[in-house]
């Protein structure tokens, strides 16, 4: 996801898409946590960074799953992007979000919702697009 807007949304746009993020995992049973980057390890140009973790059972650790940031002006001013507004041109800030890299979300999926039996429990929000069922069951 790519955000362009007005300085003064910056803000609010970046707490939207991490939360688009943590909200997505949350609702697939996926157990998150969320790190701030300090300043010291942030890439160039990113104002703000927060990178979103799984849980990963078979790990029993975290693992970095998505990856939220703000580029405040700076890619606009690399970029020489101007926007004309009312009050004139200013530069626009700019944002980012992985939201799901697929392999990643997968693992954490797989390992979040198997069962002992090896079945995998469906997730209540998946539930309508799988034809109701609640559970995979592994074909021997």
């Amino acid at each position: 996801m790519i955000v362009v807007c007005k300085p003064e949304e910056s803000p609010m746009w970046f707490d939207r898409l991490w939360k688009n993020t943590v909200d997505l995992f949350r609702s697939l049973d996926i157990p998150v946590r969320t790190l701030e980057c300090c300043s010291g390890d942030l890439a160039d140009l990113k104002v703000k960074s927060l990178d979103v973790e799984a849980w990963s059972p078979r790990q029993k650790k975290y693992f970095e799953v998505g990856s939220c940031s703000n580029l405040g002006d700076a890619q606009a001013r690399r970029l020489q992007i101007r926007v004309n507004g009312e009050n004139g041109k200013y530069l626009p800030h700019t944002l980012n979000n992985t939201v799901v890299a697929p392999p990643r979300m997968l693992i954490a999926f797989l390992e979040n919702n198997l069962q002992a039996d090896g079945s995998v429990k469906i997730p209540e929000i998946l539930r309508p697009y799988m034809g109701g069922k609640e559970v995979l069951v592994p074909v021997k």
